[in-house]
């Protein structure tokens, strides 16, 4: 299984408790007593650390979540814990991962899980783009597991790209799983029935007046004034997993917390087709109505968004033309089909192309000079293959850097660049031309090549960084978990 929270630690365990420790992990012994045996971490977070563990009796893998020692005797994420456990167990759904049982042991609790083996959708995002036949295939998948939990009084309200596992299946993009029901708010009818006195105290219980719970990123407008979530909050955040699947960005992602939250309330997503130009209009227009600031314009049930991705999904099925097409617009050629980890290594030998032939023009600048007088009597080429030998010098190690470390931001500070490098690049095309005498054809050749290099490199960046800004990833929040 991918690890769905950063750090690692493993501590294995036998049958009768007894324990050895690697990376000085810190297990209680009570809980896995000759029934679990503990092979490693696998994730962590705020409110829980998940291992892998062989289920002795069974004979089957299953995960365990627990709450990390320094936290384990706090009541409420203790509750929260059970309410995880609770609202998961409630829920039967190839879309959902099963909770196989909730335990609580000499002041120990934990929630065994079903293993689930795969990637994350934001470890996707990462590693490759996903065609819009497979991103309306995970929409589908979302939109069924979430009516299966909506019809059970279940609200996820902590939906995001890291709560979402896909499973390997002989068929792209692989099985939905949805994770995490550790911030679920369960209807006050169910919750009730879990041991509430009253229906006020249980939603008392699920959220206090005014608390923000969740992580920012991906809350709905309500969800950040401290106004009740309810299903449609869940249907906000699916459709900003879909936009950023689509996009390969973020549609309100901001330099802090607090510029996000300003945008969620107040800014309108800009179009995918904008980001995208070969996302399908109808994608575009399902997102934008999950993506409504009032909850009252957003589908009034995960079915119902269920019933328009359908329609979609038989629509690029069957090649229709109507879904893949923008109005009034001719259709665009695919975008380029490379992984992100390629596009940055082909950036580098570029530049570092770029920096040998600088290079070597400024160090035989007497050869370029003596050649310009000989062949053309124009010393002025020269000069202007010198000064733009030194001016691209520094751009190109900004951008062999900026590379390198993997600058966030590169695909904006490119677009602002992008009109000095074509610049510097047409210009430096010409220099083949000054050996024209002695490489004929060959000459006219390598300037064409040349003439065409930034245009490529635009496209590299793009794939992968984004036009706007940001990695093909997006903007990785951290865990509110």
């Amino acid at each position: 299984m991918r690890e769905l929270f950063p750090g690692l630690a493993s501590a294995v365990y036998t049958a009768r408790g007894r324990k050895s420790f690697l990376n000085g992990s810190e297990v209680s012994d009570a809980f896995k007593a000759e029934r679990y045996r503990i092979e490693r971490e696998i994730g962590r977070g705020g409110m829980g650390r998940v291992f892998r563990a062989q289920d002795t009796r069974l004979g089957r893998t299953v995960a365990l979540k627990m709450l990390p020692a320094e936290v384990a005797q706090n009541a409420d994420l203790r509750r929260r814990l059970k309410t995880e456990a609770q609202a998961a167990s409630a829920l039967s759904h190839p879309a959902i991962a099963v909770v196989h049982d909730f335990v609580e042991h000499d002041g120990e609790c934990f929630i065994v899980f079903e293993f689930v083996e795969g990637a994350t959708v934001r470890e996707m995002m990462a590693r490759e783009r996903l065609a819009a036949r497979e991103i309306v295939v995970i929409g589908l998948q979302l939109a069924d597991g979430l009516a299966c939990a909506h019809d059970h009084g279940v609200i996820h309200r902590d939906l995001k790209p890291e709560n979402i596992m896909l499973v390997p299946a002989p068929e792209r993009p692989g099985r939905v799983k949805i994770l995490d029901f550790g911030l679920a708010k369960i209807h006050a009818a169910q919750a009730v029935t879990a041991g509430s006195t009253t229906a006020g105290e249980a939603t008392t219980r699920s959220t206090s007046a005014g608390m923000i719970v969740g992580t920012v990123h991906y809350m709905a407008p309500e969800q950040l004034e401290g106004r009740a979530a309810d299903h449609r909050s869940d249907l906000h955040a699916v459709g900003l997993v879909l936009y950023e699947l689509a996009a390969g960005a973020h549609p309100f992602a901001a330099g802090t917390p607090a510029s996000t939250i300003a945008n969620i309330l107040r800014q309108e997503p800009r179009p995918i087709t904008e980001r995208n130009a070969i996302v399908p209009v109808e994608l575009d227009r399902i997102v934008r109505k999950c993506l409504r600031k009032r909850p009252e314009e957003r589908y009034p049930s995960a079915r119902d968004l269920h019933a328009d991705l359908t329609h979609l999904h038989r629509e690029l099925a069957g090649g229709s033309s109507a879904a893949s097409r923008a109005p009034a617009r001719p259709a665009p050629s695919p975008p380029i089909t490379i992984s992100r980890t390629m596009a940055r290594v082909l950036l580098m030998a570029i530049s570092i192309g770029y920096l040998l032939m600088y290079g070597i023009v400024l160090f035989k600048v007497h050869d370029v000079f003596r050649v310009a007088r000989e062949l053309y009597h124009f010393e002025a080429g020269a000069i202007l293959l010198t000064i733009v030998a030194v001016c691209g010098v520094a751009v190109r190690l900004y951008l062999q850097s900026a590379v390198s470390f993997d600058y966030a931001d590169l695909g904006q500070k490119f677009r602002w660049l992008f009109p000095l490098i074509l610049l510097l690049d047409e210009a430096w095309a010409f220099t083949p031309l000054l050996l024209l005498g002695q490489l004929t054809g060959l000459a006219i050749v390598c300037s064409a090549a040349l003439a065409f290099s930034p245009f490529s490199q635009r496209h590299l960046v793009y794939a992968a960084y984004g036009p706007r800004g940001g990695r093909i990833s997006s903007v990785r929040p951290r865990s509110s978990l």
